[in-house]
């Protein structure tokens, strides 16, 4: 009788169990610098959902290699939110999971950064969907631009434009320059250089990223302007060695006329430099145009997550895409991932946000699978060329070399 008792309990709760679907938890990477507004998303998502993000900070330095690590040893998370330059690295070493099927379902697919899809993108398979999006752009000093006798209000709309306003701003005093950027990173130079290839139509590398084109009238152009205003000490000295912060600083004290910069300066200067009379326009090429470097992060699901792992994964994905959680990114990131609600994400915020967020439908990233080799490293052959162009004058053996190396090292690493 006892046993028989024993024996229907268990069968009871068997019956009671097997239907029920267990809470999953899902590990997602993020770099640091993206971590504080990816918690926020999780906090919200883990609030109303039995499954749990659980969000585990990676210095971005070390994303790429403990990622790699972790797929070696068969251990890696389930997702990753990364700089999207890397994904077809990852794509074309099989290390993501395809989620073609999801993206082509969402309402809203046809709104998402063009360039975060195209880079989420390998062999066809769609790998990633964009979550932390921002763009390369100029800010300008419009009171800089009143005393030199420019138009405060028109900004420049070409780089032959901008040589030429940098001249006149430089000539207002000694300490006052026209032009300001990051030399000394090649992450900055890839940011802020590339848009000015791009609006002249050409490119640095082919569409599938496998060939380059460095060797252009838009490259040798970009780079006779660009030594130019060094050559004539239009160009603020701290450009060739000094970080970022330095070239926000030096704007702000409002000694630079036209800085090279990214979406995040509205909210910045707005916030923390509220004196500061600004304009933004986009990157121009060396004759007119307008272009953008698409950047920041994307969302990928790691190979060999478990369905059950994946379906709260994508539904993480689909709780971000939603418009309040839009406008939450907005307001901690500086720019929705869908463009079909940047009216409703900005409608609060300063109305330059929009000039910059309009040419993120059109901006490019570089699509390869060589990106620390080509445009990082110090020594990579991206910063060598620029700095021997731009500082040394030597623009047509700097191209030469460049295109040398650069096919060297496609050739290596093209899967």
């Amino acid at each position: 009788m006892r046993r028989s008792v024993l024996l229907t309990t268990l069968s009871l709760l068997a019956m009671s169990t097997a239907g029920q679907a267990f809470a999953e938890d899902v590990n997602l990477w993020v770099r640091t610098s993206s971590a504080a507004v990816v918690q926020g998303l999780a906090d919200k998502f883990n609030a109303e959902h039995d499954d749990k993000v659980i969000v585990t900070p990676i210095t971005a330095e070390q994303m790429v290699m403990k990622l790699g690590a972790s797929i070696a040893a068969g251990a890696p998370p389930d997702a990753v939110v990364m700089d999207l330059i890397y994904l077809p690295t990852f794509a074309a070493t099989d290390s993501l999971e395809d989620i073609t099927a999801f993206i082509d379902g969402l309402p809203y697919a046809d709104s998402l950064s063009p360039s975060h899809m195209r880079l989420g993108t390998f062999d066809g398979k769609k790998f990633a969907v964009p979550m932390l999006p921002d763009a390369s752009t100029i800010a300008y000093n419009k009171d800089l631009f009143a005393q030199a006798g420019l138009d405060p209000e028109k900004g420049p709309t070409s780089l032959k434009e901008i040589a030429d306003d940098a001249e006149k701003i430089h000539a207002l005093a000694d300490d006052t320059y026209g032009f300001m950027y990051v030399a000394a990173s090649g992450s900055w130079q890839v940011y802020t250089f590339t848009p000015h290839i791009w609006a002249a139509g050409a490119d640095v590398l082919s569409e599938d990223g496998r060939t380059a084109t460095i060797d252009t009238p838009a490259m040798r152009d970009t780079l006779a302007l660009y030594n130019k205003m060094w050559a004539n000490g239009s160009t603020h000295p701290t450009s060739r060695s000094g970080v970022g912060n330095d070239a926000v600083s030096a704007f702000a004290s409002g000694k630079v006329g036209i800085l090279m910069t990214g979406s995040y300066i509205v909210n910045l200067l707005t916030s923390q430099y509220p004196d500061v009379n600004f304009g933004i326009v986009p990157i121009p090429g060396p004759d007119g145009g307008a272009s953008s470097f698409a950047g920041g992060d994307a969302l990928t699901l790691m190979k060999g997550i478990t369905p059950e792992k994946k379906t709260a994964a994508l539904a993480f994905v689909d709780f971000y895409m939603q418009p309040s959680q839009q406008v939450y990114i907005t307001e901690q990131a500086g720019m929705p991932p869908r463009t079909d609600v940047a009216a409703e994400a900005f409608a609060s915020f300063d109305p330059r946000n929009l000039i910059a967020y309009d040419t993120l439908a059109a901006a490019k990233t570089p699509y390869t699978f060589a990106s620390d080799e080509l445009f990082v490293s110090r020594t990579g052959p991206w910063l060598k060329m620029l700095n021997r162009a731009i500082f040394d004058g030597d623009i047509d053996g700097a191209i030469a070399t460049a295109q040398e190396e650069f096919t060297r090292i496609l050739e290596r690493t093209n899967p």
